[in-house]
């Protein structure tokens, strides 16, 4: 994260409906020069989530809004926000508050806010921080992911070869490392998640076993020709069915891929594009409002 100075930074808050928020996170960050200190987002209700950016300056975090293509949605009351500065306290705890632990299975991702909220029957307790990329795992998808990752393990599944495509702040790369305790692969569009992913890594102790790069598509050098056991999608429905042929390809023989960023009302559609790939698609239950799959190749 970059240093900030002595004074409470400025928030830039947004309230929009779920379908919209990953592609304002977007805007926010990965797709803006405004140096925001931070960028998370988290469910706020069935129906939506709060996006929040933290900027040294109130100017800065004005420009950043003004500069985005936020108008059509304000004026049709789909989205809300607003700006103010952080009260004298320690914003970097209070900015997480939001943040609550989520546990899935044996995994329970956390914020250093929440380290001794941790059970002692967890396993694998995952250490993940507010910052630039996204993913915070503060969500249905991640948490979606993580269940069905862990029931995969619990069927003594021992994939050699993991793939976390889209890996945001690399919380399933590290899922799976210290599950796994091999090497796992992580890649993404953006360089910050590959940033931050590498910053995860290092708090949760499993450096060695996380390969981090920026790919964009099978076609990067990383990728091309490669082939894996398990490959977790954490995007979004669309990138997802375009995708559909890569990352079947990209499977292993019997190789399963977790998929998820889905919306209830496009899983049948994500599905299709993976069936028609000659893909087993096992649906799973609604986690408020997203629906993560599961796949295997025949």
């Amino acid at each position: 994260m970059p240093s900030h100075k002595s004074e409470p930074p400025f928030a830039l808050f947004i309230r929009s409906h779920k379908s919209d928020a990953f592609d304002i996170a977007d805007l926010l960050g990965f797709d803006t020069d405004m140096d925001a200190l931070a960028v998370s987002i988290f469910e706020d209700s069935p129906d939506t989530m709060a996006i929040q950016a933290l900027f040294e300056t109130e100017d800065q975090a004005m420009a950043c809004f003004n500069a985005r293509e936020f108008d059509k949605a304000m004026k049709t009351k789909t989205m809300e926000s607003f700006i103010a500065q952080l009260p004298d306290e320690d914003w970097v705890s209070l900015s997480q508050a939001g943040l609550p632990p989520v546990p899935a299975g044996r995994f329970f991702v956390y914020g250093s806010h929440d380290a001794d909220k941790i059970p002692d029957d967890v396993q694998f307790p995952i250490e993940i921080n507010a910052g630039l990329a996204f993913g915070t795992g503060h969500h249905g998808t991640t948490r979606g992911c993580l269940l069905i990752f862990d029931a995969l393990l619990q069927q003594e599944l021992t994939p050699a070869r993991v793939l976390d495509l889209g890996c945001g702040a690399g919380i399933l790369a590290i899922a799976a490392a210290k599950a796994i305790g091999h090497k796992i692969l992580a890649t993404d569009i953006d360089p910050d998640a590959k940033m931050v992913t590498q910053q995860n890594a290092a708090l949760n102790d499993v450096t060695p076993l996380i390969e981090a790069h920026v790919a964009d598509g099978f076609n990067a050098p990383i990728l091309k020709d490669k082939t894996f056991d398990l490959i977790f999608a954490n995007i979004l429905a669309g990138p997802l069915t375009q995708l559909a042929p890569d990352i079947s390809a990209a499977l292993a023989p019997k190789g399963h891929v977790i998929l998820s960023g889905i919306l209830d009302e496009q899983a049948d559609w994500v599905a299709k594009a993976f069936t028609d790939q000659g893909l087993n698609i096992i649906p799973q239950n609604s986690l408020k409002g997203w629906t993560s799959l599961l796949g295997q190749k025949t």
